[in-house]
């Protein structure tokens, strides 16, 4: 399989929200379809438009912030094409100087305000609010600055069962073993499997619009011998 992993590029933001779009269309994925329900929707869009342009500015705002490592996944064999990314909040000692990493959700960098057309703000409040209470419940307010988060893992849908979620995934628990450092999660019901196989471990249950969500862990081992 000729797909590898590279940083994210700015020219390759279009692209990861179109990927993110598709893979959590508002017309199948229950969250989405939360954030944006069909009697919100701009009239003068294409359906799932409002919400694509959201996830266009979010992913902007998470390239230039501070603590934070978008990766892409590309695939050789199709002139370098994106098939997939992943977001990562990098952990920042209190002693590295700089800008303090955001906690999960709760201190995200909001988009463009002409990205907001179609979005619930009280239902991504409320998952916001349920996402920071179960961090600071695990880590309190050092979780930033202590584990690795994965925010988030796209494959484009043409490109499933290959194994690219994986990749993406093994490439921040590698760095974060390397630092000796912890990694945490939230997993959808369809991620959960992908985490579990990776050795991940429940921490709680945690109900977002009436879907059950788990926050996991993966804790760092030390290699004896």
């Amino acid at each position: 399989m000729a797909v590898s992993i590279r940083p994210a590029r700015e020219a390759d933001l279009e692209t990861i929200a179109n990927i993110a779009a598709a893979a959590f269309n508002p017309t199948a994925d229950a969250i989405s379809r939360r954030l944006f329900p069909p009697d919100l929707q701009p009239t003068d869009m294409p359906a799932g438009e409002a919400c694509r342009q959201w996830r266009a500015a979010r992913k902007t705002s998470s390239f230039h912030s501070d603590g934070t490592a978008l990766m892409v996944a590309i695939d050789d064999a199709l002139q370098g094409q994106i098939v997939g990314f992943a977001l990562w909040d990098v952990p920042v000692p209190a002693d590295a100087g700089g800008c303090a990493p955001r906690q999960p959700q709760e201190q995200e960098p909001e988009p463009a305000a002409q990205a907001h057309a179609g979005l619930d703000q009280s239902a991504l409040a409320e998952m916001r609010r349920i996402l920071a209470e179960d961090a600071r419940a695990h880590f309190g307010d050092e979780m930033k600055r202590t584990v690795w988060h994965l925010d988030y893992i796209a494959v484009d849908p043409r490109h499933r069962r290959r194994g690219i979620g994986k990749m993406l995934l093994q490439w921040g628990v590698e760095r974060a073993d390397a630092e000796k450092r912890d990694c945490y999660l939230v997993a959808t019901p369809a991620g959960r499997p992908l985490y579990e196989a990776a050795g991940f471990t429940e921490l709680a249950t945690l109900l977002i619009f009436g879907v059950p969500h788990w926050s996991m862990i993966k804790r760092y081992v030390p290699v004896s011998g």
